[in-house]
């Protein structure tokens, strides 16, 4: 019989480089731009509209903004958590008010790293 030798497969580790910020911060002004356009149609219509519903719709469009602004910062933060060596899960502190901003801020800093001298 002959030996396998199976090598592992080096884990890519899901850090943010600047050329991957970079893009998906302009991405992300993009997509508030464009959303921006979207509630300032949606407002027209609903301006001009008669029915109920289709003014209830235009102004849900209200969401679409914060959604995004939410979500792009959980992604950030949960990569910078990422780097930090820390659980990804603590990005959800981003939703408590006033702690995730102190939170956010904090991970701003790297953290000290303490070497030992002989």
């Amino acid at each position: 019989m002959s030996e396998q030798i199976i090598t592992a497969k080096p884990v890519k580790k899901k850090t943010m480089s600047r050329t991957t910020y970079s893009v998906f911060t302009v991405l992300f002004i993009v997509t508030f731009i464009l959303l921006g356009a979207v509630v300032k149609a949606g407002d027209e219509i609903a301006a001009a509209a008669s029915e109920p519903g289709i003014q209830t719709v235009c102004k849900m469009l209200h969401f679409l903004p914060l959604i995004t602004v939410i979500l792009y910062s959980y992604f950030c933060m949960a990569r910078r958590l990422r780097d930090c060596g820390k659980s990804s899960y603590y990005a959800l502190f981003i939703l408590i008010p006033f702690f995730g901003i102190v939170y956010v801020i904090y991970l701003c800093f790297p953290e000290r790293k303490v070497t030992v001298q002989n």
